[in-house]
């Protein structure tokens, strides 16, 4: 399996997906329209990345002494969900553009700053640090694509 792409390669190909996902909803956003469906895949496909990330990927970090750093993505994740809270809130409320364009400039600017810190820092280490069953089910339920129903991520509201 040398072959294998590392679990850190695959996290960061699942934010290429997800950015792809939302660049179409805020690639309609500046043409005027509202884009529910993107909106509603990137969300969905963001949210099941950080279940993932919080509930397989993070625990050895966190054991292996990286406090500090998971704790600065813990607290992103919170503001990241709370935004796409927001996003789907105004969506199904029939929110005007110009409102869904803030909220969108708003969790952009979180996600560019926080890919670019997991993808520099805490994936390099969970390569490291992971062991290889760890690593498999973290990419097994990258692809299962399931979150459990009702589970939030763990700054959710108090970011």
């Amino acid at each position: 399996h040398m072959s294998d792409p590392t679990i850190g390669q695959v996290l960061e190909q699942d934010h290429h997906t997800i950015d792809a996902q939302l660049a179409a909803f805020a690639d309609a956003l500046a043409q005027g329209r509202v884009d529910a469906d993107s909106l509603a895949a990137g969300s969905n496909a963001l949210r099941h990345h950080i279940w993932v990330e919080e509930e397989l990927h993070f625990p050895p970090l966190r054991a292996a002494g990286l406090m500090g750093p998971v704790l600065v993505m813990l607290r992103e994740h919170g503001q990241i969900w709370d935004l796409l809270d927001r996003a789907d809130s105004q969506v199904a409320g029939g929110a005007q553009v110009v409102e869904l364009q803030q909220t969108w400039h708003a969790l952009a600017d979180v996600l560019t700053a926080h890919n670019s810190k997991e993808e520099q820092i805490l994936y390099p280490s969970g390569d490291e640090i992971l062991d290889e069953q760890t690593a498999q089910s973290v990419r097994t339920a990258l692809q299962a694509g399931v979150t459990p129903p009702g589970w939030v991520c763990e700054m959710a509201g108090r970011a």
